[in-house]
Formats: C-alpha cells, structure tokens, sequence
C-alpha cells in the first residue's frame, strides 16, 4: 500500500501541506477534494515521486521513496500511472505513440507486444480507429481517455489521477467516473483522484480526504462526508460561497 508519514511541502516561506498523514489501501478508490490551492496536486506529485517533501515519509510498498536511491525511485514508479490534468500528450506523436510511450521506456516489450497492448488499452477506454490520429485531432474527452489508456497501458499497481474530469461536460465527466471504476474493476488497481468535483466524488470513492490550509480536515466515506457537521467541508461539499472558507471578498463587500 501506499503511506504517507508526517508529509510537509514548502515552497520558500509558503508552506503548502502540512504535517500529512494516511494511507491508501490496496484495492480502494481514494479521492481527494479540497479548494484551489490547497495542495492536492502537489500531494500527488510527492505521492509519485515528480517532486520531494520538505521533510516527511512516503512509502510505496515499503520502500521510502523520499529516501531511497534513483534506482530504487525508478522502481516504485514503475507501478504507478499519472493521469495529468490536462492528459499532457504530446502533441507531435500520434496517439499510438503516446500510449506507447511508457512501454517503450518501462518495458522489455517488443513492437508487436507494444502495438497490440496499445490498441487494447484504447478499446478498453472506449477509443478505436483513433490510434493514427495527433492529439489536436481529438475532443478533450478523447484526450481525457487517451491519456488513461497511457496511465494504465504498462498494468501499474496504482493509478493517480489529477483532476480527471476538469473542463468536461456533465456527460463525458460521467464517463470518464464510469471509465475509474471500471479500470480498477478490470485491472484491480489503487487508485487516487484528485477532483473538484463531488458528483464523481461521490460515485467512485471508496473514502474521501479533504485538504484546507494545507491540512487534512477530514477523511471518510461518501456517507460521512454527506453527514458531516464540519462547516468547513459541509461549505465546500455543498458549494457555497457563503461559510468560513473564504471566497472572493470584492463580491462580499458589493452586497
């Protein structure tokens, strides 16, 4: 499983996650919310290795990648997919060779193994006949999907996801809830997600942390977290603009 001990961020004077601690068990849907800037990303990037912590412990099957060797990093990477926010695919390959990318680089694979698992995650994520196409070519839901089938295209143990549904209708963003739930089905991964969105929230979480400040202020079950009587969570879960998180004071003082 995934650990992570006493996790603190800086960046300079600003300190962007404090003292973080939980753990992402094996086989459960774990998904983070919270307001913009709060640090979910960031946790993510730390999570997977992209960045280090000012100080704390991340432990990936229980190996401290915050303290351990390059090769050893390599290795626990190995058995995680990164879905960015914005799929991040490079625009000049097709997408074939997206996908491909990370069997290429992580795998002993050959052409004909890489090519045939390529086409299979696409059909997996609902993508077909697409594979010769360039990224510019492709709505921003065939994007979303694209890049998934790149995350799970080397079979990762674990699969994180920053913010997946951003920038889609409510329809694809149903979609792509369904498409999370039926990767960790098929494949029997862990997964993270990182969303603004409590719809899909509440549809593919096994348990849901929030971050305010920095800070966990909650960590439960769909259930719980639509029970709660935490102002600050029940504010964020419920979207309003009227609670103790702050929201855009120049409005406030027009009422």
């Amino acid at each position: 499983m995934i650990k992570v001990q006493g996790l603190s961020k800086s960046f300079g004077k600003k300190c962007v996650l404090r003292n973080i601690n939980l753990e992402v068990k094996d086989g459960e849907t774990l998904v983070i919310i919270g307001s913009s800037g709060t640090g979910k990303s960031i946790m993510l990037k730390n999570i997977v290795g992209l960045i280090r912590p000012t100080s704390g412990s991340i432990f990936v099957d229980g190996t401290d990648i915050t303290k351990c060797s390059k090769t050893e990093l390599h290795e626990a990477q190995k058995k995680m997919g990164y879905v960015f926010q914005e799929a991040a695919l490079f625009d000049s390959l097709t997408i074939e060779e997206n996908v491909a990318f990370g069997l290429k680089t992580l795998t002993n694979l050959g052409e004909n193994e890489i090519k045939k698992r390529v086409i299979d995650c696409l059909n997996m994520v609902g993508l077909k006949n697409v594979e010769h196409l360039k990224p510019s070519e492709l709505s921003g839901g065939m994007k979303k999907r694209a890049g998934l089938a790149r995350a799970i295209a080397y079979e990762p143990k674990y699969v994180l996801y920053d913010e997946p549904t951003t920038g889609l209708d409510p329809i694809m963003t149903d979609v792509i809830s369904d498409l999370i739930i039926a990767m960790r089905q098929h494949l029997k991964n862990t997964s993270i997600v990182v969303t603004h969105d409590m719809k899909s929230a509440y549809k593919i979480a096994d348990r849901i942390i929030m971050l305010y400040l920095g800070e966990v202020i909650f960590n439960g079950t769909p259930e719980e977290i639509r029970n709660t009587d935490n102002a600050i969570v029940k504010q964020f879960v419920e979207g309003s603009s009227r609670g103790p998180i702050e929201t855009d004071r120049t409005f406030r003082e027009m009422e």
